[in-house]
């Protein structure tokens, strides 16, 4: 067996046919931002690649499928309708489905939470960490502030405070070290905050087409490592861990 067709075999064997749906319409996603002229005629592609994450998911999950999950997927299709037919005419709309989708993902990470007081929350890179992403937020709605009318500064907030409290979970549970597949976890995270801290930028102060293609990387990406997050990993008993902290 050649070198070419036992690489085959092991992707194959790790993705099934719901992964290659998705790459091959996150790709073709990806290909279209970087070769269309009109941003509107990525609404025809964008829902598939978030149709693409569902059946994956289900695939998975099967029965036991989180409905918050399935929730927070619609609530994403939704703010990816509107902000590629316009950012701004329904800036407020994104900005409450942006925060009801990060406000659904915490909740569906706090089964993952040893609830407990962890001595790794107290070290110094943690905390320096807390307050870089805060700092990030807070650059980020700083610049908005002056460039968004007064009455849509409160969906700003509402969504700040959103991504701070979501970053600070999937942190948490990244410290903690609990799973072993936790840096796919942080891995979505990070995409996370970069696509909407960076969204806002492209749209309001410097239009980027390779900041355009970044965003839809992070933005899919996110999703797609969150879910397969969830899909693969299991809760822990804390009595597990006990020993480990305590």
């Amino acid at each position: 067996m050649t070198i070419k067709k036992i690489s085959t075999f092991h992707f194959l064997k790790k993705n099934n046919v719901f992964d290659i749906l998705f790459f091959v319409a996150f790709f073709t996603a990806i290909t279209m931002s970087i070769t269309l002229t009109v941003k509107k005629n990525m609404i025809y592609i964008s829902p598939v690649v978030i149709l693409a994450i569902i059946t994956k998911y289900l695939s998975v999950t099967r029965k036991k499928a989180d409905p918050l999950f399935l929730l927070a997927l619609l609530a994403f299709l939704g703010l990816n309708i509107l902000s590629f037919y316009s950012f701004n005419k329904y800036f407020n709309a994104i900005s409450l489905l942006t925060s009801g989708y990060l406000i659904l993902f915490t909740l569906i990470l706090k089964k993952y939470l040893v609830k407990s007081k962890l001595k790794s929350f107290l070290s110094l890179s943690v905390i320096i960490g807390f307050f870089l992403v805060g700092y990030i937020i807070y650059a980020v709605v700083d610049l908005l502030i002056g460039q968004i009318p007064n009455s849509n500064l409160i969906y700003v907030f509402i969504c700040a405070l959103c991504l701070f409290i979501y970053a600070a979970t999937f942190a948490m549970i990244y410290i903690s070290d609990n799973y072993s597949n936790g840096t796919v976890l942080l891995a979505s995270g990070v995409a996370t905050i970069f696509n909407l801290g960076l969204s806002p930028i492209n749209e309001y102060f410097l239009y980027n087409q390779t900041f355009t293609v970044l965003i839809l990387i992070c933005h899919y990406m996110s999703l797609y490592l969150f879910m397969r997050f969830i899909s693969t990993t299991k809760v822990i008993d804390t009595k597990d861990v006990k020993r480990k902290y305590f």
